[in-house]
Formats: structure tokens, sequence, C-alpha cells
């Protein structure tokens, strides 16, 4: 631990090579302050190569390490190997926590953040992000062979890399230059305009790890590419081996609180899952609603944007949370409820984000004991079948990106956090990321995914992935207006356990 520090407060990058091979030195803690104070630095990676110059019998004065031209990224180096080793996520799986009706919790940070915002919590983030990804993007074809870019020799043969995109940018030519690191350097490739490999660099996204295939140009490391590869999941396998029946009722951003609140449509919602509204088919459907998850900004909240003071109906975040108590009671006391928060609650910003604080809670504990609060994002787990519920901040950041993608459609936007295999490719913009020690966002093999925050409705499905955006119970807002959105409010999404198929059901027009 103490050489991965000193490394650190030296704005040096450990390789785990160099890090074992110093483990085995008699004093690693003197040998790593010798190496720091004398060796010049070319580029911020120690090397085992670094390591063996000073644990020969007659070593010398250390050589100096050669220069390599390269382009200057436009953003800090991402830091590439883990301040401890940990092992992958099968070997070491996350604690299951069972609650309310039989929901396990998978993963979720609440009660586990690590988060400091030291250099070294970014350092772990982005290597256990790279390293996850990594491990997926080389089951591809093509790609079981990956070099780090140190191992990249000039030449002509081809050759396979993965790495993080730190920069992307169009050259004079029309050409698309794509700037790609990992633990050991950087490497530039060029996507050239007149290959069916552009059309694939214009979805590439900044900070998010990709795979790339082609062939070193003359004289230079510049990769020429042939192929761009995302950690895509496989052709679905079938659907999940459901343990139990009844339906999962899924529905997001009820914004409690605001005077576009759609009081209306609610209380058709709460009516018809009490029996009370729809006929003979509809009353019986709800006798078998088990579970309603809620992705996200349950209460308007307060300070969120631009003139929201003026469309508030309760101003205080508690009086909210009270009134959001009050409605969630209505509902049979047999339906389980998930409350994952978004970026309206009261909770902190940045993502990953933590359940609601115990204050919080004790104002719904004191109306109810059938309710399960998580963070977002959370992985649980309902009669074997497996829902990453996550608020859907990042959707604005990926529109914005990808000209292909809309708010339109926001599930077929969805379909891009299985592609890419995170649920925040992008670092940096409109989604605030707290550089965690462990990357909570990353995508494994749901079943479904649940998410809200645009306010538009969607259902679709990717590689046997469930996509499911529910809109909203608020009506246009000003500052919706003002930005063209207009929302799909007042609908839900039930799942069957049994036959795994969503049904959607309208309370508002």
């Amino acid at each position: 631990m103490e050489i991965v520090e000193k490394c650190i407060e030296q704005g040096i990058f450990l390789h785990p090579d160099a890090k074992q091979k110093l483990e085995e030195q008699e004093d690693p803690s003197q040998l790593i302050d010798k190496i720091l104070k004398e060796y010049n630095f070319e580029n911020p990676v120690l090397l085992p190569k670094h390591i063996e110059q000073y644990t020969t019998k007659n070593p010398g004065k250390p050589k100096q390490e050669k220069k390599v031209e390269s382009i200057t990224p436009k953003k800090p180096r991402k830091p590439e190997k883990k301040e401890t080793t940990k092992k992958e996520p099968e070997d070491e799986p996350e604690p299951v926590e069972t609650q309310n009706g039989g929901i396990e919790v998978v993963l979720d940070v609440t009660g586990r953040s690590e988060c400091e915002g030291e250099l070294k919590n970014f350092y772990n983030y982005f290597n256990d992000r790279y390293e996850k990804i990594k491990k997926e993007i080389t089951k591809r074809n093509g790609m079981r062979n990956a070099r780090p870019v140190e191992a990249v020799k000039r030449g002509k043969e081809d050759v396979s890399v993965v790495g993080i995109v730190n920069e992307v940018r169009g050259t004079q030519n029309g050409h698309k230059l794509i700037l790609l690191e990992d633990m050991t350097g950087e490497i530039p490739t060029l996507a050239l305009k007149n290959r069916d490999v552009y059309s694939k660099s214009e979805e590439v996204l900044l900070d998010e790890v990709i795979g790339v295939r082609g062939a070193l140009s003359d004289g230079s490391d510049l990769l020429m590419l042939d192929d761009i590869v995302w950690p895509d999941l496989p052709l679905s396998g079938g659907k999940p081996q459901s343990k139990g029946d009844g339906y999962i009722a899924f529905i997001s951003d009820v914004h409690f609180g605001s005077t576009t609140f759609l009081e209306d449509a609610w209380n058709r919602f709460v009516n018809w899952l009490n029996g009370e509204y729809g006929g003979p088919e509809h009353q019986e459907l709800v006798k078998n609603i088990k579970y309603l998850c809620i992705a996200g900004d349950l209460v308007e909240g307060i300070g969120i944007y631009p003139g929201q003071k003026e469309e508030l109906k309760t101003v205080s975040i508690t009086e909210q949370y009270r009134e959001a108590a009050r409605q969630l009671k209505r509902l049979p006391s047999h339906i389980n409820i998930i409350i994952s928060p978004g970026n309206h609650d009261a909770v902190r910003q940045a993502e990953p984000q933590p359940a609601f604080d115990e204050e919080i809670q004790e104002v719904f504990v004191g109306e109810m004991d059938n309710i399960t609060f998580v963070g977002n994002p959370s992985t649980i787990k309902i009669a074997g079948v497996e829902i990453l519920v996550y608020h859907g901040r990042s959707l604005d950041d990926l529109i914005a990106e990808l000209p292909k993608r809309s708010y339109e459609k926001p599930a077929e936007v969805m379909s891009e956090y299985v592609k890419r295999r995170h649920l925040a490719p992008i670092y940096g913009k409109k989604t605030p990321l707290a550089p965690e020690n462990k990357d909570y966002h990353y995508v494994d093999k749901p079943d479904i995914i649940h998410c809200g925050h645009v306010h538009k409705f969607g259902v679709d499905q990717y590689k046997g992935v469930n996509l499911f955006n529910t809109g909203t119970w608020q009506r246009q807002t000003k500052f919706q207006k003002k930005k063209g959105i207009k929302p799909d409010p007042g609908r839900v999404v039930l799942y069957s356990l049994e036959n795994h198929e969503p049904k959607i059901v309208k309370f508002c027009n």
C-alpha cells in the first residue's frame, strides 16, 4: 500500500507487474524512494523494466527513457492501476440483502461509499471501469489477443488494443482521430473517412472503454483502424428463470409537491390498484400486482431548475416527503414498494446516489412497513429476475452526443447502456459522478433496466434486456416547454413474473 501511495504523490502510475516485482524485493519502500528520486520519467508510468535496472548486480547509471512523440491530451490522464488488488466481481460477489417481500439488493452504494474526492479515488474508479469492460471486450472475436499500448511496436502487423477514449476529434482531411490510453501509455488511432469503420467512429464517446483493431502506419505509432469493438452483450440466451408469479409495476418521476403534479391521473392509478377503477378483468389483474418499483424523483425537490419556485405547491422538502408517504399509504398493503432516488430527491447529486437518509426514511416507516429504499443505480432481484434501477440522468448526455438518438424514443437510447456496458460512459458533462473506488455504473447482465428522468415513455428490448422508461406523473413545466420537452404522463409498465412480458396501462391521455 505504501509504495502505491508514494507513486501517487509523485503523479506516477504503478504498473501491476512492476508492483509485484517491487513487493518481491527485500526493502520495497527504500527501492521505490530511490527510483522516484533518480529516474527521469518521460511518461508517468512505472514499468517492470524500470525496476529491473535497479535490481541487477551492477545497475550503473539508470537509463533515460526514450522520448516518444504523442498527441497531447486535452484532459488529464485517467488513472490506470488500482490502488489495491481486488478480485474480479464473480470471485468476490457483493453481499446480497433480503428485504420486504423477498427483494434481494444485489448491488447498491448505500452504506458502502468510499469516495473522499482524493486522487486515489479517481485512480481506482477508472481502473475498475477499465478492467471490468476490458474483460468483456476481450471475449469478442478479434480481441482475444489484445495487447497493452506499450507492446504495440512499429510495423505493419495487425494489432488489437483496449483502451479508454481520451480524445475524439475530426482532422482537417475529414478523418476521425481517437486517442486511446491504458495503464502503459497512449496511442493515436485514425478512422479514415472512406472506410466502413468511419461510421462506427462517429459513435465513440469520450471516457468510454472500447477495443480497436488495425495496423500501424509506416514508421509511426499511428494505428489505422479496421474496426471498433464495444463490449456489447451477446445475443440473448432466453428469458430469465422466474421463481414466482404475479406482476411488478414500474413508474418514475412522480414529483409530489409540484403544482404540475397530475393529481387526477394519480388518483385513477391508486383507485385502480385498489380494484375501484376499471372493469372485472382489471380488478382481477391488480390482485396479482405484488411489487411497485419507482425509479427516482419521488418528489419535486427545491432549487432544481430556474424558476422552479413558482411551480412549487409545497416549499418544504420534508413536507413533500410527508405527502409522498401519505399517497403511498393509499396503495394496497400487499404491494412491496421499491424507491430509488433521482436528481430532484434530497440526496447527494453525484452518482452513485445512496438511498434516502434515515430522517427521510422515518417519514415513511411511520406510515408503512412495505418499502425498500435503494440507491441510484442499484441492482435488485425479484423472484429470480434481475432489475437494474437507474434514474437515467446520463440520457441527456447520450442524446446530446449521439445524433441518431432522441428524447422521443428513450428506451432506444437505453440500449446504449447495454452496448457500452455502462450507465454513464461520459465523465464530467451533465451527469455528475462521484469517484468511488468501485464503478457502480457498470452494466452486467440484467433482465430489466428501468429508468425515468426524461419524462418520455418507452418500452423496448435489446439483446434480451427489457428496457423501460416510464415517463412521469407531472404535466409540462415552464422549463420543459422552453426546452421543447413534451412529457408522456400517467403510464405504468406491468411485467409478468410468469411469462416475462410487459403490459402498458395508461391513466392519462
